[in-house]
């Protein structure tokens, strides 16, 4: 302490925050020697992220025609093309507490409840880690079942929240081959993982993309005969595969519309050959588990959901915003979710192959169980202040009672840059 003179006080702060890291990272360890669920969801993590690290490199190779998909995936299956960070593993295991005890005090205490911040530089793999909690999230919920009434299949698991439009593009290809590898492994066991399909929605502002299917429909109408493209954007938010590189064009996308077909705007693969696990014959009126379309989030709330902080200054207005937090009161078999402000008719007749479906009454869903902001040192000045009126409302809107406790959810964040970070 001879050459700290002066600075003790930091020393001994700074020694201390990480002996509790530490503890943290013990306690993750425990809980997977301990737990069933836990050790099998971290199972499936690190399955997941295995798959979208070696598929991710295909598809970049491919589109940079280092590649073909005829060489196939398999020839960078190798050990560095799918190993972790050391820190990425200890802030995936310092957080695993957190996530699988709804009533851990670091993420449901009233004033205790820590957001943690991972702090590294740029290119340095924080996408990475806080992926691999976003797979033990998703395969944690329906591993649970069902809880108070609330089945972890269904619902927004994880809300992905950027402040650029741009980094929100660049992320969605990301997290889409980490999507498609999730779902992968679902079709591989559908008795442990569920009928559900795994999805990743992108919830940002009408002018980048449509925020119904008509408008999604006319846009590619408008764009396949050449027309000006509309003020809308497009539904076209991903121009190549994330699983196998192949090029996605406006005729890889179908808009099956309501009411006489299942209200979806479905992004198909590209591969012409049929290769790939999401092209129109191996996944129809599926295809890539992305959903672009406002109207369709809503109403099918995906697994994931990334989205823009300004596109929440919507919930005052628009109350179908209310659905990305479970709050719904009835299903159509073919149509999805519905709450007070969707009109959807009580039943929809027999129609292209499709049965004859009544609206069912139900419950909420379970609402998001973990909170990502990525680079959070953009929350600042004037936007910080708007992002900061809604937070309450988020964080009341994601809470819900377990056992007679109020339930929080776990909140991280990211970033490369930071000053004055513990305020």
């Amino acid at each position: 302490m001879e050459k700290l003179a002066g600075h003790e006080e930091a020393a001994t702060s700074a020694v201390k925050q990480c002996r509790r890291a530490l503890e943290r990272i013990k306690a993750g360890i425990g809980l997977i020697e301990s737990d069933p669920l836990a050790e099998e969801a971290f199972r499936f993590a690190n399955r997941a992220m295995w798959r979208q690290r070696i598929h991710s490199t295909f598809s970049r190779k491919v589109r940079k025609k280092e590649m073909t998909v005829e060489d196939g995936v398999e020839v960078l299956d190798v050990a560095q093309n799918r190993s972790w960070r050391l820190f990425q593993m200890a802030f995936i295991l310092l957080n695993l507490p957190s996530l699988t005890d709804l009533h851990h005090p670091d993420r449901s205490h009233e004033t205790e409840a820590v957001a943690d911040l991972l702090w590294f530089a740029t290119g340095g793999g924080k996408t990475e880690a806080y992926l691999g909690l976003t797979a033990y999230t998703l395969a944690l919920r329906r591993l649970q079942g069902e809880v108070e009434g609330h089945r972890g299949d269904h619902g927004i698991a994880v809300l992905m929240r950027y402040t650029l439009r741009l980094l929100t593009l660049q992320q969605f290809q990301r997290a889409a081959a980490l999507i498609c590898a999730c779902e992968t492994i679902r079709r591989e066991n559908v008795a442990c993982w569920g009928e559900v399909p795994f999805r990743l929605g992108l919830w940002v502002g009408n002018k980048t993309m449509p925020n119904t299917l008509s408008a999604a429909a006319n846009a590619l109408r408008q764009r396949n005969i050449g027309g000006r493209p509309t003020g809308s954007g497009t539904p076209r938010q991903i121009t190549s595969c994330p699983w196998c590189g192949s090029e996605i064009r406006e005729q890889h996308i179908r808009v099956y519309e309501a009411p006489g077909d299942i209200g979806r705007c479905v992004t198909y693969c590209g591969d012409d050959l049929g290769r790939c696990a999401f092209t129109e014959n191996n996944a129809p009126k599926e295809g890539l588990p992305v959903m672009v379309v406002d109207e369709e989030i809503y109403r099918r709330p995906p697994s994931l959901l990334i989205a823009t902080v300004d596109k929440f200054a919507q919930m005052p207005w628009k109350g179908e915003t209310q659905m990305l937090f479970g709050k719904v009161d009835g299903v159509c078999d073919r149509h999805g979710f519905l709450s007070p402000e969707i009109e959807d008719g009580q039943w929809h007749p027999s129609r292209h192959d499709l049965p004859s479906v009544r609206n069912r009454p139900h419950g909420w869903l379970r609402p998001p169980d973990l909170i990502i902001q990525d680079e959070l040192h953009l929350i600042s000045g004037p936007l910080g202040s708007m992002v900061g009126l809604y937070e309450a409302a988020v964080d009341e809107l994601c809470s819900w009672e377990v056992d007679g406790k109020r339930v929080r959810p776990k909140v991280v964040a990211s970033t490369a840059t930071i000053r004055r970070a513990p305020d």
